[in-house]
């Protein structure tokens, strides 16, 4: 895990049993890197303008940092997560959801339609480390990475950022396999690669609600009124 000035808390025992070792990860890691191609965009969902490619954040999502890190408030990395295609980057960011009391139904979150898609163009290629088909397979993470409960992957993430850190810039992130939407690719990008990344980032911005992923949402037969 990465070395700081600060003495960081070690995952609590039932989630330090599912992680492999760290030689393991990065050996894996290593071995499975794919480069994004420049001029090829991503795709990232935020819910205001500020968070499209933020320098802090609050809520730590998927692969962390846990709340256990925190120091002073403060997490000492993060990701920010982006997809393919503008379909799976709603889907990740929460714009649409499922209601588990009406099955087979989905819902546009109330504010959804103020928030920004965001396209994020890079003038070079990305380097990132595939966490996804065989190397999932071969770390016995394939279970875990598609898990709503966050806490084993967020650990899992402090251990992907150690082995981001040690590239010194040369990883930007991560690729990994769409929890929301099965069959499609998501990414995170690690907040170590914000400062070179900003300066090859051309980014443009447009509401949810003007896209055609909420107008192909809100005529979908499946779609209900958020839940009371």
């Amino acid at each position: 895990m990465p070395a700081t000035a600060i003495d960081l808390p070690s995952p609590p025992p039932h989630v330090a049993a599912r992680l492999p070792s760290a030689m393991l990860l990065r050996q894996a890691l290593l071995a499975s890197i794919r480069m994004f191609p420049a001029g090829q965009p991503l795709v990232r969902a935020a819910w205001h303008a500020a968070a499209v490619f933020p320098q802090r954040v609050d809520v730590t999502y998927r692969f962390g940092p846990p709340a256990a890190w925190r120091v002073d408030g403060a997490a000492p990395f993060h990701w920010n997560y982006a997809a393919a295609d503008e379909m799976t980057a709603v889907w990740e960011a929460g714009l649409c959801r499922n209601d588990v009391t009406d099955p087979g139904t989905f819902y546009v979150a109330p504010g959804a339609e103020a928030a920004i898609i965001a396209r994020l163009l890079c003038a070079t290629p990305l380097a990132l480390f595939d966490l996804s088909g065989i190397t999932l397979s071969k770390l016995g993470l394939s279970d875990d990475i598609s898990s709503p409960d966050h806490e084993g992957t967020q650990w899992l993430g402090c251990m992907l950022d150690a082995v981001v850190a040690e590239q010194d810039g040369r990883i930007a992130g991560i690729i990994y396999p769409s929890r929301k939407q099965r069959g499609h690719t998501a990414y995170a990008l690690s907040s170590r690669s914000s400062g070179t990344l900003a300066a090859a980032l051309t980014v443009t911005q447009q509401r949810f609600g003007g896209s055609d992923a909420c107008a192909t949402m809100m005529a979908d037969p499946c779609r209900r009124p958020p839940p009371r």
